[in-house]
């Protein structure tokens, strides 16, 4: 059998597939079809429509805006049960989870999802053959959005896991550091981080600000080479928040596979985590899964 490298994907058809049709080419895929819903507003509504239709244009990067309304990857097998939506399925298994805006799944395949949201081909490969949903989502009133991004305001308060944040450099070491708690008794949808080991969670909540700073600005093979502290710290924030090695900090995604002078990246957000039945309005996509073929000609 042959091995697949990376370079190899410029000569793979990269193949959405849904349960209806095959898409054969990343531009085009077939109409998408809604898994398990709790909608309340047309405005909504009309969001998941838009995601389904593959009729409807790309929102072009420049356009993108944020709203009380946002879109998440994930895995089909952690929203069901079967073939029955679980309805006290978490958006994920750590206290905040990466969201983006709804448009990021208009009009673009799963390849090109995967792409703008920052997975490389590495990434996308390990992703084959995993069937994969979209979740748009509205969380409840409660929830607000923040617009700092210098680490405080909201941050310092409270309830301060009752906000969606732009994940800035400064916002995320903040968060980290106040996630970094003693675990809550839910597993399944925790509100502080669990930690295996305590010298772990005292790095993550009191590592130095100063050394915090070098990270943000040391690009990612040079701190792993380096090693130390500071290359544990990194992979705490990878393991612990998901700010893998293209994280940017500035509030947008790496393209990492289809990069232009007009792709800047979509919005992202950190939000807290919930359950579908604790959230106000929510879609469950069936987005297809990716097929891996070596092509000789």
């Amino acid at each position: 059998m042959s091995k697949l490298t990376l370079p190899a994907l410029l000569a793979i058809f990269l193949t959405p597939l849904l349960p209806t049709k095959n898409a054969i080419c990343q531009e085009s895929y077939p109409a998408r079809t809604v898994i398990g819903e709790q909608i309340q507003t047309g405005e909504f509504r009309r969001i998941v429509k838009e995601i389904c239709d593959p009729a409807t244009k790309m929102v072009p990067d420049t356009d993108l805006k944020p709203s009380n309304v946002y879109f998440r990857l994930t895995e089909r097998k952690y929203v069901l049960n079967g073939d029955k939506l679980n309805k006290q399925a978490a958006l994920a298994g750590s206290p905040y989870v990466f969201l983006t805006v709804p448009q990021a799944g208009v009009g673009r395949s799963l390849y090109e999802i995967y792409s703008d949201l920052g997975y490389d081909a590495e990434g996308i490969l390990r992703q084959r053959n995993k069937n994969m949903v979209a979740l748009v989502l509205r969380y409840k009133p409660e929830i607000k959005f923040s617009r700092e991004r210098d680490g405080t305001g909201s941050l310092d308060k409270n309830d301060f896991d009752q906000y969606v944040y732009v994940p800035t450099w400064k916002n995320a070491f903040t968060l980290f550091s106040r996630l970094a708690g003693d675990p809550s008794p839910d597993s399944k949808n925790p509100s502080l981080m669990r930690f295996s080991d305590e010298s772990n969670r005292n790095l993550a909540k009191f590592f130095p600000a100063d050394r915090r700073t070098y990270i943000s600005q040391l690009p990612y093979p040079l701190l792993r080479t380096a090693g130390g502290p500071d290359w544990v710290y990194r992979q705490l924030l990878e393991s612990k928040m998901n700010m893998n090695s293209h994280f940017r900090g500035v509030g947008l995604t790496e393209n990492t596979l289809s990069p232009a002078d007009d792709r800047r990246g979509v919005p992202e957000f950190v939000g807290p985590n919930r359950t579908l039945d604790g959230l106000q309005e929510y879609a469950v996509i069936d987005v297809g899964r990716m097929k891996f073929q070596e092509v000789h000609d």
